[in-house]
């Protein structure tokens, strides 16, 4: 596993979203940050190197000039952040901030923000249009070794805490003769933000559901398939997996519950190889979803 501390000017480059060459000159030109060098002048970053760039960063989107951000100590270009936060109703800076979160494991930051988003525009506007991106920007960002697990299930628990208390304040609200779903996740499969939220907006709009979580062996799903007999089965695919057991799943799925409704998404849907039978809903976004089942 990759040395929290360490980070190369390509880390620096996904996880802040500026570019590697501008963080070059910014290094030449300004000195904001001073990487430590290899032997063969390789640069690595510290996280302070990092927080310092997301907050420059930020910033400097915000409309603030370079030689101006280049010149304040952190704890100015902190106070300078604070202020831009309270007044910001950007979903780009709202973003950034919980990227710097995550980072530093800083909860009380991540508890701002998430709770200034939802005093604005309410819990699902929240989820879908900042907890959505944020977090599929982390899932990648974890992919690919830019941050590690242990950032990625700091954040993704917190999350998962709001989701279940929104889903709690839900409990006995489904309709009269409404449609069932149940949604899992296969087995080894533990991100479960994505389906969570899908289980808010079922409950919301009156539908009855059977949540079984993460990490479900497929003789345990047949079961539950068996004696609660949805309507619909919703499952997500985020953890790594080659093409050719997910197609070989998604095959066993389709003969195993044929009548039923299947919902399936999942960044490893993406994947060059991956072939989603016909018979199956692909959900591409929180809208898809929606439209899928006409809810509001």
């Amino acid at each position: 596993m990759k040395n929290m501390s360490k980070y190369s000017i390509k880390d620096l480059e996904k996880i802040t979203g500026v570019k590697a060459h501008t963080i070059r000159i910014w290094e030449r030109r300004y000195g904001i940050i001073q990487p430590e060098r290899s032997k063969t002048n390789i640069r690595s970053y510290s996280d302070s190197d990092l927080r310092k760039l997301l907050n420059i960063s930020m910033l400097n989107s915000s409309g603030i000039k370079i030689s101006h951000l280049a010149k304040l100590s952190s704890i100015d270009l902190e106070a300078k952040i604070l202020e831009l936060s309270r007044s910001s109703k950007s979903i780009g800076f709202h973003i950034e901030k919980l990227t710097l979160a995550t980072v530093n494991f800083n909860e009380e930051l991540f508890e701002s923000i998430l709770s200034k988003c939802v005093l604005e525009s309410g819990m699902e506007s929240t989820i879908t249009d900042v907890l959505f991106p944020f977090f599929e920007r982390i899932g990648v960002l974890w992919q690919v070794g830019s941050i590690s697990p242990a950032q990625e299930h700091f954040i993704s628990n917190l999350i998962r805490q709001k989701l279940f208390a929104s889903i709690d304040s839900l409990s006995g609200k489904s309709l009269e003769g409404a449609s069932k779903v149940l949604i899992y996740l296969k087995e080894g499969e533990l991100h479960e933000v994505g389906i969570l939220f899908y289980n808010y907006i079922l409950r919301r709009n009156g539908y009855s559901t059977l949540y079984l979580g993460q990490d479900l062996p497929f003789k345990d799903l047949k079961n539950a398939v068996n004696d609660y007999n949805p309507d619909y089965i919703i499952s997500s695919f985020i953890s790594p997996i080659n093409p050719e057991d997910i197609n070989a799943y998604l095959i066993n799925m389709e003969k195993s519950f044929e009548g039923k409704t299947i919902m399936i998404t999942g960044l490893q849907l993406k994947q060059d190889g991956v072939v989603v039978p016909n018979s199956m809903d692909l959900i591409t976004s929180p809208q898809k979803f929606k439209d899928l089942l006409q809810l509001k």
